[in-house]
């Protein structure tokens, strides 16, 4: 089974064109070097409303079994990444984040305040990243051996 996945970096600074999208980047290899198929890769602005749209769209769309956060999920002013999420997702996921942060606090006590989580929307699951390129890879490194039983439970594929 192919997994096809979304890619959404957030930040008005990605959308302008002010901040490079290495953290994406990073995603993007790291899903195809998994098999995975990018059908989506985009920048999204900050604004709460359109995140909310784009995620219920995306995953109401039966195009995409992953949905994949970059950015946004910090405690500054614009990140709104987590409270879209509340609004879009029907479940709740809290291992994965709870790997994600438990793998890398030890390189970065910066990851305690980040406030990602994942859900699923129907039969698409969805998972908030952090925005630096190491934590990228850390963070998929930590999920890997979960991911495609957990896409499999979502889309009611488990054996």
């Amino acid at each position: 089974m192919s997994i096809q996945v979304a890619i959404f970096t957030v930040g008005d600074r990605y959308v302008s064109g002010q901040a490079k999208d290495e953290s994406g980047d990073v995603l993007s290899a790291t899903c195809l070097k998994m098999g995975w198929e990018v059908v989506v890769r985009m920048a999204l602005g900050d604004a709460e409303a359109d995140l909310v749209a784009r995620l219920q769209e995306t995953s109401d769309s039966g195009t995409v079994d992953v949905i994949l956060t970059v950015d946004g999920i910090g405690v500054r002013p614009t990140d709104r990444v987590p409270e879209a999420m509340y609004q879009v997702c029907e479940k709740w996921v809290p291992g994965m984040p709870e790997l994600m942060r438990n793998k890398a606090y030890e390189k970065s006590p910066a990851i305690a305040l980040t406030r990602g989580v994942a859900g699923t929307r129907g039969k698409t699951l969805i998972i908030n990243l952090p925005a630096s390129p190491t934590a990228i890879k850390d963070s998929m490194d930590a999920l890997r051996p979960a991911l495609r039983l957990a896409v499999e439970q979502v889309k009611g594929t488990a054996s």
